[in-house]
């Protein structure tokens, strides 16, 4: 695991979905960079992700985006375990592999897989961060619910901007 300092009042987490509507992905990605634009303004500076497909990669992207205009941006990486990406679809594995790439630094807790290694990943964002910015539809039985109760177990402020499709 890389040895890096992260200042917890400065630092947020994201995490959300690993699907999301394709009629969604345009407007949750104008309200994100939005959301991200306006914590950075508020003195928000590092950004950690979990690697995962989805919310993940769309945050990471953003984050890697509002860092060309804003220098001292830093995203860091914290994946569960080395190599988690390798099952990725294609697209999904181009995308993360660009973003590690591209990260700050890469927070590898684990050399390899073992049973709720994506908990205690989840568990390493909520302890280094003070604000969670989710997309979650309150699927209680999922990775992301896990972290959203761990937040609010922990007194952390959520930024949920799942919404509803409207049918």
């Amino acid at each position: 695991m890389d040895n890096i300092h992260i200042n917890k009042s400065k630092t947020i987490a994201f995490t959300g979905h690993r699907h999301i509507n394709e009629d969604n992905i345009a407007p949750l990605r104008e309200e994100l960079t939005h959301t991200i634009h306006q914590q950075y303004l508020n003195g928000y500076t590092t950004y950690i992700v979990g690697g995962a497909v989805g919310f993940d990669l769309l945050a990471a992207e953003i984050v890697l985006e509002l860092q060309q205009e804003f220098t001292d941006i830093q995203l860091l990486c914290a994946v569960p375990y080395a190599g988690h990406h390798i099952y990725f679809r294609n697209e999904s594995m181009q995308r993360y592999i660009h973003i590690a790439d591209k990260a700050t630094a890469n927070i590898i807790l684990s050399t390899h897989y073992y049973d709720d290694c994506s908990l205690r990943r989840n568990d390493y964002m909520i302890e280094h961060c003070s604000l969670l910015i989710a997309y979650y539809g309150q699927s209680s039985r999922s990775g992301t619910g896990y972290t959203v109760r761990r937040a609010e177990a922990n007194n952390i402020p959520i930024i949920n901007l799942y919404k509803q499709s409207k049918p």
